[in-house]
């Protein structure tokens, strides 16, 4: 019994974090996102944050450069919607 039990046994997961496979996109694009922004290519910036909230809505980080490049772009009202979206998922990762 011990050893199905072992077999069988699952890690919960957590609604905020996406699977394994995505996870990896995710990273991927986000490190994209923040090296297009710094290089000014502030489109192709927001494009991967977007990207990257299709795939995973509830990225903190994805709000958090999306804010800082919308705030390059001079969309002061987007950024501040952004960067409280970031703010608000923030908490709710680190409980």
């Amino acid at each position: 019994m011990n050893l199905l039990k072992k077999l069988f046994k699952k890690e919960p997961t957590h609604l905020n974090e996406p699977a394994p496979a995505i996870a990896k996109e995710v990273t991927a694009r986000l490190s994209r996102a923040a090296e297009l922004r710094l290089s000014g290519e502030c489109e192709q910036a927001l494009v991967e944050c977007n990207e990257v909230l299709l795939l995973h809505p509830t990225s903190h980080l994805a709000y958090h450069i999306r804010a800082l490049t919308r705030y390059d772009m001079n969309d002061q009202q987007g950024a501040i919607q952004d960067w409280n979206r970031h703010k608000s998922l923030q908490k709710s990762h680190a409980k």
